[in-house]
């Protein structure tokens, strides 16, 4: 199940990011610019004591993936998907499409239309994922560890389901 972390989920979103970078990037980022628990599991308990909004796919007590957003870092009128990661055992079992979802959708609750986010060039996989949810390559770039590029989607608020009451309740009329 998604929920909201918690500062005691720290050290666990930080494995979950060390084995997801090794299993990821180890043809793109030399091994010693790989983040390690120790290193971000100080950073994760601050960003989550500072407010920051992150959900974990719990699978029984175990956060085996996680997703990151805010406002944009770059472009004050968009949203960011800061990261996401899956356990590499978890992957493909639509833990990180749910994750994702549930990013979207704190940008959207947040009132920012558009969400950016970055990834490295090399990082294919990745790439096919975000396209298969509709992010689209926007032509930026930069260097970081490796060449990375801006995906961008458009978010428009979501609608309510059909056949679902209408804000304020009651029944609609014809």
């Amino acid at each position: 199940m998604i929920r909201r972390a918690t500062p005691a989920d720290a050290p666990a979103i930080a494995a979950v990011q060390a084995r997801t970078w090794r299993h990821a990037y180890a043809d793109i980022v030399e091994p010693e610019q790989m983040p390690s628990v120790a290193d971000q599991a100080p950073r994760w308990v601050a960003h989550l004591d500072a407010g920051g909004a992150v959900h974990v796919w719990d699978q029984d007590g175990r956060v085996v993936g996680f997703a990151t957003a805010g406002p944009g870092r770059e472009d004050a009128t968009a949203g960011e998907l800061y990261a996401i990661y899956v356990d590499p055992p978890a992957q493909g079992a639509g833990v990180g499409s749910a994750l994702l979802a549930a990013a979207e959708q704190s940008l959207r609750d947040a009132g920012l239309g558009d969400g950016l986010l970055w990834t490295f060039e090399a990082n294919g996989l990745a790439r096919a994922f975000y396209e298969r949810h509709g992010w689209e390559a926007d032509g930026r770039r930069r260097e970081g560890l490796a060449p990375e590029v801006r995906y961008r989607k458009r978010l428009p608020p979501t609608t309510p389901a059909q056949g679902a009451e209408p804000p304020g309740g009651g029944t609609p009329r014809a």
